[in-house]
């Protein structure tokens, strides 16, 4: 595992080269830049294979998960009976060299998800049935597989976002970008697991795309549809990606409004038109309201004795950590961070402390954004300015709504979970472009026409020299941002984790 992790940084060192060198020569830049993205998406997908392989029963929801694809393909309800969904037994049957699994029906699921991702997922089958009524056999592999698909999808969108708005002239932006979506641990770890964040990756990169295409005024029927198919689709899948959405949509529709002292933004025809997309959305969660007088049932709502008794999201009274209120938040920062970059599910892969040389990278990704309010930022960054500010104090709202459900959850409960920063994945693209835009404000005018390859000399030889050192500091600092990235990642998992 060793030399496979060397092997990889050897391979960043000849792709930073080639940025260089690329950044330099016009011919065959472009290819170059495609040939970044593609490859990335590919490890991206072997990463998500080889956790799939080699750490079985990653996810302790897996199970539960799967039982809700097998509960809707027998049942071929389109909204499930929360109530009446039982979950499979982690472990398959010791009797049988089949992967044979019990369907328990003595306990209800604690899945309440919205059952878009589950209905895509019926069309993996994965499912037959054997001699017994409550054993399934189960081909996980074939189930995860599929997902990992879903989760190509939406990857493969977010590198297309940045692929189609950095500029061609620098590669080694495109490098930092592609390496930025696809270095945050639990990206690739989930992708070897059947979960609805697969589809939440694509629901959120789609409305991110089409919120940017807004603020770059192509204002066009299929914009509008981006937005709408986006926001709707993350309200059928998961609800913290449909949060993200909404608070940055309607934070661009708001400023939007306010810039150009108009409504003509909000009453679009072309809005109107996409105004049946969130009526799908809206007719389900009337629905769900109807059955359960709430928008979105749980498991202690629905069957409040298995949800006392048989879940970890309660804690008896005997059991519970005590903590102020400044030591849990401190419990909970480092927790989020932790598993911001590392990977934290049944195994935990962590980072050893939060301020390591490799776990301060991932968490500036939060905190970097703030540059985006300076002038020069702002005005570097022209129309990404808006949809970025915007998603970035979307996940700032987002993630102050899940601290303040955690904390009320240990007060009442003592369960002290809730802290799961894969949450914000779909939102990654916000974070690197962000990143991107800060570097290129960095940068001076060194009279460097990439376009040309030609250097025009303005004011003293001194000064021109000077510009160009401080620019070949800024490209260095960026790579090297990438490399930690990059290492902190799947090289330093195969390093310090794999045997």
């Amino acid at each position: 595992m060793k030399a496979l992790a060397y092997s990889l940084m050897i391979l960043f060192a000849i792709i930073a080269i080639g940025t260089f060198y690329f950044g330099v020569k016009k011919k065959g830049r472009l290819a170059f830049i495609r040939g970044v993205y593609i490859f990335f998406l590919i490890y991206t997908a072997a990463m998500g294979v080889f956790f799939a392989h080699y750490v079985p029963d990653s996810s302790p929801d897996e199970s539960a998960h799967i039982a809700y694809v097998y509960y809707l393909k027998e049942t071929n309800e389109i909204i499930p009976h929360f109530e009446d969904m039982h979950i499979f037994n982690n472990a398959m049957m010791k009797w049988s060299t089949e992967p044979n699994y019990e369907y328990q029906q003595s306990l209800v699921n604690y899945l309440c998800h919205p059952p878009l991702y589950y209905h895509i997922m019926r069309l993996a089958g994965g499912f037959s049935p054997t001699e017994s009524e409550v054993v399934v056999t189960i081909q996980k592999m074939q189930l995860r597989y599929f997902s990992l698909a879903i989760s190509l999808i939406g990857v493969g969108i977010m590198l297309y976002i940045g692929y189609s708005r950095i500029t061609k002239q620098r590669p080694w932006l495109h490098l930092l970008y592609a390496i930025t979506i696809t270095s945050i641990p639990m990206l690739s770890y989930e992708l070897c697991a059947v979960t609805n964040d697969a589809l939440a990756l694509v629901t959120g990169a789609i409305c991110i795309l089409g919120l940017i295409r807004f603020c770059e005024e192509k204002r066009s029927l299929s914009t509008y549809m981006l937005i709408a198919a986006g926001i709707s689709a993350s309200l059928l899948t998961k609800l913290t990606t449909a949060m993200l959405c909404i608070f940055m949509a309607l934070i661009v529709l708001i400023v939007t409004m306010i810039k150009e002292r108009s409504l003509k933004a909000l009453f679009a025809k072309e809005f109107l038109l996409s105004l049946p997309v969130y009526a799908i959305a809206a007719l389900y969660y009337i629905l769900v309201y109807n059955r359960y007088g709430t928008i979105h049932p749980s498991l202690e709502l629905i069957c409040s004795k298995e949800y006392f008794e048989n879940t970890i999201y309660y804690v008896d009274k005997a059991d519970r950590t005590s903590f102020t209120f400044n030591e849990y938040l401190s419990y909970y920062f480092e927790r989020f961070f932790l598993s911001w970059s590392g990977i934290e599910s049944i195994h935990r892969f962590m980072k050893t402390f939060t301020y390591s040389l490799t776990a301060i990278p991932f968490e500036l990704l939060w905190v970097l954004p703030v540059l985006l309010f300076i002038p020069i930022v702002n005005k570097k960054a022209g129309s990404l300015a808006l949809p970025l500010q915007a998603g970035w104090i979307s996940c700032v709202l987002t993630f102050i709504y899940q601290l303040k459900s955690a904390y009320g959850t240990y007060l009442t409960r003592g369960y002290l979970g809730g802290f799961a920063s894969r949450y914000y994945l779909p939102f990654i693209p916000v974070l690197a472009l962000s990143l991107v835009v800060i570097l290129v404000s960095l940068l001076l005018d060194n009279g460097f026409n990439a376009e040309t390859e030609e250097i025009t000399v303005n004011g003293t030889l001194a000064n021109f020299g000077k510009r160009m050192f401080y620019n070949q500091l800024i490209y260095a600092l960026g790579l090297a941002y990438a490399f930690l990235l990059f290492y902190g990642n799947f090289p330093f998992f195969l390093l310090h984790f794999a045997a």
